[in-house]
């Protein structure tokens, strides 16, 4: 089965191609626009057991599953699991110097915090954040990364600050994904 996602952004891709894996269907192929798409959909194949491979397809990209059984089930979570998200680049109300220092402090405790979170996640004004602006930031939430936690950033985002290109740390992911964190830990704090 071959599905045509050309100039749907992300996470239409992924919603499609997950319908048809999870109603058992076999030979199934999507055509994307990019790498975004591409690196989205190999996250799902892998999450749900069918790992996904990529060709270029005229200007575009195939995007073709592995055969097989589909995982399926709930995601589970973790009693003392927890996601931290960034909605803003700055914590509080004071959008200037002193809420992007708290933001910058608050990865930064993170990081030495022997608690990690499962996943940090960035969206909207938040994936400004994960550009490099503050290199204490970057240095912060890799030694999060080494430690084990996902950084999950909003590529639709991204593209709409037109910082695509800036991200210094980070998986470029979508609405499905960072959402799908969210389920799987225990609690989600906001800052």
């Amino acid at each position: 089965m071959r599905i045509d996602a050309g100039g749907k952004q992300c996470p239409i891709p992924v919603i499609m191609a997950k319908k048809e894996l999870e109603a058992g269907e076999q030979d199934v192929e999507i055509i994307v626009d990019g790498q975004t798409q591409i690196d989205n959909l190999t996250r799902l194949g892998d999450a749900l057991g069918r790992p996904a491979t990529s060709e270029p397809c005229g200007d575009k990209f195939l995007v073709k599953f592995a055969n097989g059984e589909t995982k399926k089930g709930a995601v589970v979570a973790e009693s003392n699991s927890y996601a931290v998200f960034f909605n803003k680049d700055s914590i509080g109300t004071n959008e200037g110097e002193l809420g992007q220092n708290l933001a910058k402090m608050a990865i930064f405790t993170l990081s030495e915090s022997d608690n990690i979170p499962s996943y940090v996640l960035f969206m909207n004004e938040g994936v400004k954040l994960v550009t490099g602006v503050e290199p204490q930031i970057v240095e912060n939430l890799n030694t999060l990364i080494e430690k084990g936690t996902k950084v999950l950033v909003c590529g639709t985002c991204l593209n709409f600050y037109g910082l695509t290109d800036d991200l210094k740390v980070g998986t470029v992911s979508n609405m499905y994904d960072i959402l799908g964190a969210m389920q799987e830990v225990s609690k989600v704090i906001k800052l």
